[in-house]
C-alpha cells in the first residue's frame, strides 16, 4: 500500500493518512474510522474496485438526468445530499455500480416517490425544480429508477426467495 495511517505526523492532531513514498500528508482525521475510510478511497482510486468493475454501467439517459441534477444543484443551491451528489458523479462518469449500490438506488426511489407529489416537481409549477426533483435527478431520475429496478428484478427472479423480495419491493413502493 502506498499510504498508511499515523498518529504522530507533525502537521496533524489525530489520525494522519500519509503517502509512504514521500511522507506527504493526504488527510488529517479526528477518528481512526475516518482515516481508514480515506485510505480505502485512495486505494480504490489507485487500484480500482473489482466490485465496481464487475458492476452495472449507467445508461445514457441516467447520465443526462444526473448531469441535469448537478447543474440544478449548482444553480439553485438545494436538493440532494452529499451521497446523492456522489451518486450523480459516479453516474456521469459512467462508473460501474455495484449490486449493493443498485439496491440502495431502488430503496432511495421507493422512499422518495412521494416527492413527486410536492410543489415544484413539474416544470409548470412554482418552485421548479424542487429540492426533491433535484435529488431525484442526482440518482439518475426515472431512467435510473427503471434501470435499478430492472437489475434487482432480474436478480429476484433468479433467487428462490423471489416472492418475498417482490413483496418487500412492493411494500417500499407503497403497493400493498
Amino acid at each position: 500500500m502506498p499510504w498508511s495511517i499515523s498518529q504522530d505526523h507533525p502537521e496533524c492532531e489525530g489520525f494522519a493518512v500519509v503517502k509512504d513514498t514521500d511522507g506527504t500528508l493526504e488527510g488529517c482525521h479526528r477518528t481512526l474510522s475516518q482515516a481508514e475510510a480515506q485510505l480505502t478511497a485512495l486505494n480504490i482510486a489507485e487500484y480500482g474496485d473489482e466490485e465496481r468493475q464487475e458492476g452495472h454501467t449507467p445508461t445514457d439517459a441516467m447520465v443526462d438526468e444526473a448531469e441535469r441534477g448537478l447543474a440544478w444543484r449548482e444553480e439553485y443551491g438545494r436538493g440532494g445530499t452529499e451521497i446523492g451528489v456522489a451518486r450523480a458523479r459516479d453516474i456521469v462518469n459512467r462508473r460501474n455500480l455495484s449490486r449493493d449500490t443498485v439496491g440502495r438506488m431502488v430503496s432511495y426511489f421507493a422512499r422518495h416517490e412521494v416527492d413527486k407529489d410536492g410543489q415544484g416537481w413539474s416544470p409548470d409549477e412554482d418552485g421548479y425544480p424542487s429540492a426533491g426533483r433535484i435529488a431525484w435527478a442526482l440518482w439518475g431520475g426515472d431512467p435510473g429508477r427503471a434501470w435499478a429496478e430492472s437489475i434487482i428484478g432480474e436478480e429476484r427472479t433468479a433467487t428462490p426467495n423471489a416472492d418475498a423480495a417482490a413483496q418487500i419491493l412492493a411494500h417500499l413502493r407503497g403497493e400493498h
